[in-house]
């Protein structure tokens, strides 16, 4: 009876799960899903490229190949967290164009501040509402200086997936003013 009632729980577990979308499985994304292995997210890693995605094998990771990543993104479910660090600006502007479409519990994508000003006009042009555009996080993560190592980085967009998941639910509520 315990050994049911230990797989009834761990599938309540698998369900209560956040989702975690991560675009790009190149250096950050490797050492992203290197390390992400166990903090309570349902975590998939989607690319353009087979041989990045088979550069690892985790267990623990749903692997996705997707020629033209961002045509997916409105099949992903509601409310997940989303990670945008692709090889190219213009996968990461599609993707991010498509995710704004959604709702979702945080949107972050690699780059500098530059990068972001010049993304957030894109998007702006393209019909989303400067609110919603502003809820991209660029740059990505905790404030780790000018840090160009992959783990430092992994660990810093990691470091702040946690923090956020743990104080959404406080927050939940609070309606913010338009």
């Amino acid at each position: 009876r315990n050994s049911v009632d230990a797989l009834i729980n761990e599938e309540t577990i698998e369900k209560t799960k956040n989702e975690l979308y991560i675009f790009g499985a190149g250096h950050i994304g490797q050492a992203l899903i290197n390390k992400i292995e166990n903090i309570n997210f349902n975590t998939f890693i989607i690319d353009s490229r087979e041989e990045y995605l088979n550069m690892t094998n985790n267990k623990n990771i749903n692997y996705l190949l997707s020629i033209e990543p961002w045509k997916i993104v409105n099949t992903l479910k509601d409310n997940a967290y989303y990670v945008v660090l692709t090889h190219s600006h213009d996968y990461d502007l599609k993707i991010l164009n498509e995710i704004l479409y959604k709702k979702f519990n945080f949107v972050g994508l690699i780059g500098s501040s530059t990068k972001r000003k010049r993304f957030l006009k894109r998007l702006i042009d393209n019909g989303h509402s400067k609110g919603v555009v502003e809820k991209i996080e660029c740059p990505i993560g905790i404030d780790i200086g000018n840090s160009k190592d992959p783990n430092e980085i992994a660990l810093s967009i990691i470091t702040r997936l946690i923090s956020l998941k743990n104080t959404k639910s406080e927050t939940k509520n609070i309606k913010v003013a338009s």
